[in-house]
């Protein structure tokens, strides 16, 4: 997620730079003084009932072949189609969906999940989120039954009702999968606009993200993820999964999605059923309007499909043929510096969101940054499209570990403006802009704290300023210790190596010192911090089982 106002600022006095750093995070320096501390979990508490809407019938949900993957490789681009066959026992998603307008933006939906234990643990429980929930997003999510291998059970509510604990009716061993069964709607009250725009129902747009019940991630060093996210960061942390969506939604509408739509049926009655299916993706999210047209280009084999304001082409200010553009060279760039994009489609929409936000195979554009010309519009595309890369592919606990991404995100902006302008001083330009930002901010007495922290852990402007100024300089200075070209391989090699899984502060250290060649300890001791040797990793990176093993 991009929340700053980069390159068209000049330097100001640091009074101007904090402020604008608690503009770009949404809020005020008086909101975020007062907000609480957050606990770092939430606890299990008995079943509760929230404001329901009435009864509805279950929604039909149908079986599923979970040996078959083929039809997965429809959402891969061409080459790549293997990769899906690797994740035939990652977690897997079959949801069938409606979206209705009462006034608010309301979700049934049905869903069949399919979770394999690939711990040395045996589980009496598994975990989903319900995002809508929690504090950044601010909706409603409701799961009204669940079943697990066909048999009914009673799950626990966290007092905020965003961790869902199911118990197993049998215990599952290493290596054993359950199926669950689960009934669900979600709520976006009509006006709703939360967490940077990430979710919600406003301007006639409909930004649908986390709005399903999410399994979380089992680190056997600690158990299942249960943090509480912070309002100032992103709030996902999730294992790459398999996909497949069925969506029916009026027809009027317009609608972009992770991963790629392989059918569509007009119902008769005023609806349309997409059927969408993604390849490996941690995450799926959509967004809908009746305001949206879809215009395309390709890349290297990548479908961008642009999803831009029909009501706003005429306007000689829009900004849609500079997003094409723009889009463009972002996937052309990072396909050459850090490795090939896999998938064969990739959305970029303007949306209400006051900066940009990533998801896997979208990503949501400020509709105020979408005018000709203006520069802002370059940067939070490079750095929404850059997530693809690093959050969406290569991904990490956005909450706990929020540098992992959105630092090295911010970097990439200074590889899209070296690349794109090699004979003019853009990139320079845009990497002496983080290097002064983060001088001004320390030098204004603030805390220069390390930068493998918790979002929670960056009080007021320091989240903005440690993790998106301080993060790109810290790449930026093992360029100057490393050369560009270095880095660079290094990156291209943790690309590669991490592609659909969860990294670690440490995976970081270890691909440069194998790049280099060299001992970076206290490199990192010193701009990252000392303690992150010790963070748990999940059962998916410890490699208790094999493909072949899971059954």
């Amino acid at each position: 997620m991009n929340k700053q106002i980069l390159r068209l600022l000049a330097a100001g006095t640091v009074i101007v730079v904090i402020a604008l750093v608690m503009s770009s995070m949404g809020g005020t320096t008086t909101i975020a003084q007062q907000a609480p501390t957050l606990p770092p979990t939430e606890t299990a508490v008995a079943l509760s009932t929230p404001t329901a809407l009435p009864p509805m019938p279950a929604i039909d949900v149908p079986t599923v072949n979970w040996a078959d993957v083929s039809v997965y490789k429809q959402a891969m681009r061409a080459g790549f189609e293997s990769d899906v066959d690797k994740f035939v026992n990652a977690n897997r998603y079959l949801i069938n969906a409606t979206l209705t307008f009462e006034p608010d933006a309301i979700i049934r939906g049905g869903m069949r999940v399919r979770y394999t234990n690939q711990s040395q643990d045996t589980l009496k429980l598994v975990v989903f989120r319900l995002y809508p929930n929690g504090p950044t997003l601010g909706g409603r999510s409701n799961v009204t039954s669940v079943t697990v291998n066909g048999e009914t059970v009673d799950p626990s509510f966290s007092d905020l009702r965003s961790v869902m604990g199911v118990p197993l009716p049998t215990a599952l061993e290493p290596g054993q999968s359950a199926e669950f069964v689960i009934q669900f709607y979600t709520i976006m009250t009509k006006g709703l606009f939360t967490a940077y725009g990430r979710f919600g129902y406003v301007n006639d747009v409909v930004s649908s993200t986390s709005w399903y019940p999410t399994l979380s991630v089992y680190e056997p060093a600690r158990g299942w993820w249960t943090s509480m996210p912070s309002p100032s960061g992103d709030p996902g942390y999730s294992e790459t999964g398999l996909y497949d969506v069925r969506l029916t939604l009026p027809s009027d509408m317009t609608i972009a999605m992770s991963g790629s739509i392989i059918d569509q049926k007009d119902n008769g009655n005023g609806t349309t059923t997409y059927r969408d299916v993604t390849g490996p993706m941690r995450d799926f999210a959509f967004q809908a309007s009746t305001r949206y047209v879809i215009s395309p280009t390709e890349v290297d084999g990548t479908t961008i499909n642009v999803v831009h304001y029909k009501d706003k082409e005429a306007d000689k200010t829009d900004g849609t043929k500079d997003a094409l553009v723009f889009s463009a060279n972002s996937v052309r760039v990072y396909n050459k510096i850090f490795g090939d994009y896999p998938f064969k489609e990739l959305d970029v929409v303007q949306n209400p969101t006051p900066s940009g936000v990533e998801f896997p195979g979208l990503v949501q554009i400020a509709q105020k940054s979408w005018l000709a010309g203006n520069p802002y519009l370059e940067v939070v595309i490079a750095h929404e499209i850059g997530h693809q890369w690093f959050y969406s592919l290569v991904g990490n606990n956005q909450v706990d570990r929020p540098w992992l991404d959105e630092s090295l995100t911010s970097y990439t902006e200074v590889v899209y403006m070296r690349e794109v302008y090699p004979n003019g001083t853009e990139g320079k330009d845009h990497a002496d802009f983080f290097k002064n930002q983060y001088n001004g901010y320390t030098g204004s007495g603030q805390a220069n704290l390390p930068l493998d922290l918790p979002v929670r852990s960056y009080p007021n402007a320091a989240y903005g300023a440690i993790i998106y100024r301080k993060g790109p300089v810290f790449y930026l200075e093992l360029e100057r210790l490393l050369g560009q070209d270095v880095t660079y391989k290094a990156l291209h090699t943790y690309f590669e190596r991490f592609k659909y899984q969860i990294t670690v502060s440490s995976d970081v250290l270890n691909v440069f010192e194998e790049v280099s060649g060299k001992d970076l300890k206290s490199v990192f001791a010193e701009w990252v911090g000392a303690d992150y040797a010790s963070d748990p990793l999940p059962s998916t990176r410890l490699g208790y089982f094999t493909t072949a093993q899971a059954k």
